[in-house]
């Protein structure tokens, strides 16, 4: 069995716990992420099917250490012999903080010369270090004396899906975008509609969810196959398996509109390349051309904060105050849903939201607004 921590938006836990019961029994919500045992089944398993999580790390040991000399004896007394190969490269990334190492890059210096010396000790031979493409991905965890060492079973994170080939500046997060349509409950039955799709972000994860696509198939590989106890035959049989429970639907009905033909070309470029280009409706419109074709839906947006592309308070004022216009005249009997870190433009939607949900975006707070749109309750 495996002891697992799988990382995942601040703010998505419960909902990362939530998109995994099919997997797991039992699992323990944390800051950041959740713990939970597995076998090697389910530790594949995760890695392809998990929506929310980024990165799925094991854990070898756990120490405290207050000097580099104790930090070097514990590093030292692990079987590295039997995790890493000598012909395997292998990186450290070194994330928390302590009083007691402030220097990072130090730090990853005496870890990694403990396991070198001790492989070498063992196998007459020592491993590489490769900062671009390693074979093994080693993460240490500090927290002032208490220090946790896991192997990383991803790799690159789990949010890159694998379907960008063109890069937005201001491009959300696959694994938020996720979590934020699962925590609208939408029933994938009534249409969804991203007013401000940038590339194409929101509409293309929901159309994975739509149609039962693991988001672990659209990469081509994960850090666990080059471990030296890989069974290629179960990843192969639980590969097939997830591919085969793909259900496209055509009735699911699913939208994005943006006023920048570059963004709209960057969606529809990452859509081609999965082969969902079908399945999802792009279109260069202005938000403010918006009509919908449906007497009822999911409206989802991402506007703009003013961190990235730098609008004036006034102009941020204006846009949250159309949003809440469209929604008023033009969306009742649906659900609309804004996430957005600035709370203060937010209030020109001009809306009282039955539910704020506080999530982050990176380093930056925001919150979810949900604004069911009622008939009569502007009147």
């Amino acid at each position: 069995m495996y002891n697992c921590y799988l990382t995942c938006p601040r703010g998505l836990e419960k909902q990362a716990q939530v998109d995994l019961e099919d997997f797991l029994s039992s699992s323990i919500v944390d800051k950041g992420g959740i713990s939970f045992d597995a076998d090697q089944s389910t530790l594949y398993n995760i890695n392809l099917h998990s929506r929310i999580g980024m990165h799925l790390l094991v854990k070898l040991f756990d120490f405290d250490a207050n000097d580099e000399e104790l930090l070097y004896k514990e590093v030292y007394s692990f079987s590295w012999d039997k995790i890493i190969s000598t012909n395997q490269t292998f990186i450290i990334k070194v994330k928390g903080q302590s009083q007691n190492f402030t220097n990072t890059n130090y730090l990853t210096l005496k870890i990694k010369d403990a396991i070198v010396d001790k492989i070498k000790k063992i196998k007459f031979s020592r491993p590489s270090i490769n900062k671009e493409n390693p074979d093994i991905i080693i993460s240490v965890f500090i927290n002032n004396s208490n220090i946790t060492i896991y192997q990383d079973s991803t790799g690159t994170s789990l949010h890159k899906r694998g379907y960008r080939n063109k890069i937005h500046r201001a491009m959300l997060n696959e694994s938020l975008a996720a979590g934020l349509i699962m925590l609208s409950n939408w029933n994938k039955l009534d249409p969804f509609y991203d007013l401000m799709c940038g590339s194409g972000t929101l509409p293309i994860e929901a159309a994975l969810i739509a149609h039962n696509i693991a988001p672990g198939l659209l990469r081509d590989n994960f850090a666990f196959q080059k471990w030296t106890d890989y069974n290629s035959q179960l990843f192969s049989k639980l590969y097939t398996k997830a591919k085969n429970n793909i259900k496209i639907n055509t009735d699911v009905q699913i939208y994005g509109f943006d006023i920048a033909f570059q963004n709209i070309a960057i969606s529809l470029s990452s859509v081609k390349s999965i082969n969902l280009d079908h399945v999802i409706k792009f279109k260069k419109q202005d938000i403010k051309d918006f009509s919908p074709n449906s007497k009822k839906g999911l409206i989802m947006i991402n506007p703009p904060y003013g961190e990235r592309l730098r609008q004036s308070e006034d102009e941020l004022s204006n846009l949250y105050q159309l949003i809440g216009d469209i929604f008023k005249n033009k969306c009742v009997d649906f659900d609309a849903y804004v996430f957005t870190s600035n709370l203060q433009a937010a209030k020109s939607i001009g809306l009282k939201s039955k539910m704020r949900i506080p999530l982050k975006n990176g380093k930056l707070d925001c919150r979810l607004l949900h604004y069911p749109i009622k008939e009569g309750q502007f009147k």
